[in-house]
């Protein structure tokens, strides 16, 4: 009987790599997929466990999808990802309904998980049987004793990098596509758990990487992402220095491509050759996402960082200097343990000077396990709203008058959805899914000469806070 497999994935684009490698997998064991989890046999759910409220959130979407399995036809409930690697028994207490839980490293045996619980499920008394594979532990508290635990990999034992011979089903649309260069992180923020979820960093090879992305590009990808936890440390374990230039330089060579573009730049581990190659490599789109995260220096010690003002601004000079058009995306937290009145108006005098496209604003969240636990001088939830709500309107100020300054330009736009008189598409300097778009105001004809995926010059005749409209040049 054919089994199918419907699969929710949570949290960020590293973790929808995960989901798509998981769907690859399960697709060449024989399941079909599908997107009607009422039809599915086994429904899993990649969790997020970065922060409570993407864990209240994986813990809500678990408990919503085991509802498939009163009186339907789902079989099984299976958490995978952050959350089963920080807190396994949080899920087994707060929705005994699930399964099984694979943490980040043991996704790759979401098969043989499916086929234990589907492949042997029911007795002819409607009952679950029961047993142990050898790489499974049942655990034995708070939970139905028919639940199952792959064993969750100690940070330290943390190994699994897919690769380019891995299969994936990619749930983003056919024109993009992300590539993970790297897993893990070796950095010790104060604030962040992802060392903890997701292990020592470890990098793919340049080889790999480059085949994968060829694979990609003859499935029809124009745009590939590049994501990692830091992907300017990329190949520092494997070659013993950064290697995210020449990597770019490699993936420009790709002719099907438009645009490479990257994530997740750490501000410390910036080299010659990634400033040369993201501004100058023929393929690779002119864009800097790099977290900064704050501009005090107090603050940025205590968040174990480093930098301040002045060497940030010193690093985006260059950037500016060799790629005067360059779009630059960072973010900030607000409200971290010990941040003063001072230091913030200091935070908001950098984004001032700075003028950035994009910033992404986030309140400082105390999780039990971070560095930062426990830390004195906490900031009262209410002053935490006020900085949000003030850097936010901050920034909208600067990105209206940046936009603005597109108007009468001519910009490439990758269309990607259709509205009424309108394509929507991004430019070079939108990211899926974090930035602006491209609305693009089109005939019924030239809208279908031009579906989505295709690529047009748009020129600009308009601009608010977040987007940009024009119409064809």
């Amino acid at each position: 009987m054919q089994k199918t497999v419907s699969l929710v994935s949570l949290g960020c684009s590293k973790n929808l790599v995960d989901s798509e490698v998981m769907l690859g997998l399960l697709q060449g064991a024989g399941y079909t997929v599908t997107g009607d989890e009422s039809q599915a046999d086994a429904i899993i759910v990649n969790t997020c466990g970065f922060l409570g409220a993407a864990v209240e959130e994986s813990l809500q979407t678990l408990s919503d999808v085991a509802q498939h399995k009163i009186g339907g036809r789902c079989k099984a409930v299976v958490a995978t990802g952050c959350l089963p690697q920080r807190d396994a028994q949080l899920i087994t207490m707060r929705v005994p309904q699930v399964d099984a839980v694979l943490g980040t490293t043991d996704f790759p045996q979401i098969v043989s998980t499916l086929d234990r619980i589907i492949g042997h499920g029911e007795t002819g008394n409607g009952k679950r049987e029961t047993g142990t594979a050898a790489h499974f532990s049942p655990l034995t508290s708070h939970h139905s004793p028919n639940l199952i635990q792959l064993s969750v990999t100690p940070t330290a034992q943390h190994s699994y990098v897919y690769d380019h011979v891995t299969p994936r089903l990619r749930a983003t649309p056919p024109w993009t596509a992300y590539l993970k260069i790297a897993e893990g992180c070796d950095h010790t923020c104060s604030f962040c758990i992802i060392p903890q979820l997701r292990g020592p960093f470890r990098s793919r090879p340049i080889e790999s990487i480059v085949r994968e992305a060829q694979t990609l590009a003859e499935s029809g990808a124009k745009e590939i992402v590049l994501v990692a936890q830091d992907s300017t440390r990329y190949g520092l374990d494997l070659y013993q220095k950064w290697s995210l230039g020449p990597l770019l330089q490699e993936l420009s060579k790709i002719e099907a491509l438009h645009w490479v573009r990257v994530l997740y730049a750490y501000p410390s581990q910036v080299d010659d050759a990634f400033i040369e190659a993201l501004c100058t490599a023929p393929r690779v789109a002119r864009y800097l996402d790099m977290p900064l995260q704050h501009a005090s220096r107090q603050v940025l010690a205590r968040m174990r960082r480093g930098g301040h003002t002045e060497s940030y601004s010193r690093l985006l000079d260059r950037f500016r200097a060799l790629c005067p058009g360059i779009s630059i995306r960072t973010s900030f937290i607000v409200g971290f343990p010990g941040e003063t009145e001072e230091q913030f108006a200091e935070l908001c005098d950098f984004v001032r000077a700075q003028k950035f496209d994009r910033i992404g604003v986030f309140k400082y969240s105390d999780e039990d396990t971070a560095l930062s636990y426990g830390l004195d001088g906490r900031v009262p939830q209410e002053v935490k709203e006020e900085r949000y709500h003030a850097l936010q309107t901050l920034q909208q100020k600067i990105s209206l008058k940046k936009n603005r300054a597109y108007i009468g330009q001519t910009l490439d736009v990758l269309l990607e959805s259709e509205e009424p008189g309108a394509m929507v598409g991004r430019s070079f300097r939108d990211a899926p899914d974090i930035d602006g778009n491209v609305l693009v105001k089109m005939s019924p004809r030239e809208r279908r000469q031009n579906p989505p995926g295709s690529f047009i010059k748009a020129r600009i005749t308009g601009a608010s806070e977040y987007d940009l409209s024009g119409k064809p040049a």
